[in-house]
């Protein structure tokens, strides 16, 4: 083999391997990093958390911030306000610019406050009690059950959905979020309520 195909040779390996190189760095600063996945989630928690709707709504894809209500009660702005983010695991891409995390938060147990509270309008109150008293009443043991200390917590799990839109990493905001970020309060009402009967 002569000097000159040596040469050549060695050149066209150096451009393949570069265009690998080239391939793979490219591709890296395209998809966000685990680490940056995590911080949008932890970042999404800490604005509900501060009770910051505004921002938490800027960090969702455009026609899924609609799902993320406020939480117009005092139970909904306790649950959100002890919000906490326990880990972010199983980060992977879907498709093109779409990612999944399963993401476990810590959260006041709705279920396990909501059946506390009444039992304790049951044992407050008679058979028949007025509509409008019957509401403070209620007001005033959730006032007294969140503003305790030691408020029961649990885990909830999901599954979030992320989207690169103009190199911005958004969350794909879908009803399971909503649920796991509310307690499943909706949930349990319905089962109380069966319980109840």
């Amino acid at each position: 083999m002569t000097k000159q195909r040596m040469l050549l040779l060695f050149a066209a390996a150096g451009l393949i391997l570069a265009a690998v190189i080239g391939i793979a760095v490219y591709q890296s600063h395209l998809s966000p990093s685990e680490e940056e996945i995590t911080a949008v989630l932890t970042e999404f928690i800490g604005q509900l958390a501060s009770g910051d709707m505004k921002r938490a709504r800027d960090m969702l894809t455009e026609e899924t911030r609609p799902l993320l209500r406020d939480p117009g009660t005092v139970l909904g702005k306790t649950v959100y306000r002890n919000l906490s983010l326990k880990s972010v695991d199983n980060i992977g891409e879907e498709g093109d610019d779409v990612f999944t995390a399963d993401m476990i938060l810590t959260a006041p147990d709705t279920l396990k406050i909501m059946a506390t509270a009444g039992v304790l309008f049951a044992e407050r109150t008679e058979e028949t009690v007025p509509a409008e008293g019957a509401d403070r009443l209620m007001e005033a043991i959730y006032t007294e059950i969140l503003s305790r200390k030691d408020l029961p917590m649990l885990d909830q799990f999901c599954t979030v959905r992320l989207e690169l839109r103009n190199g911005r990493l958004l969350i794909n905001a879908d009803e399971a979020l909503q649920r796991a970020l509310e307690g499943d309060s909706l949930s349990n009402s319905d089962l109380l309520q069966k319980i109840g009967q």
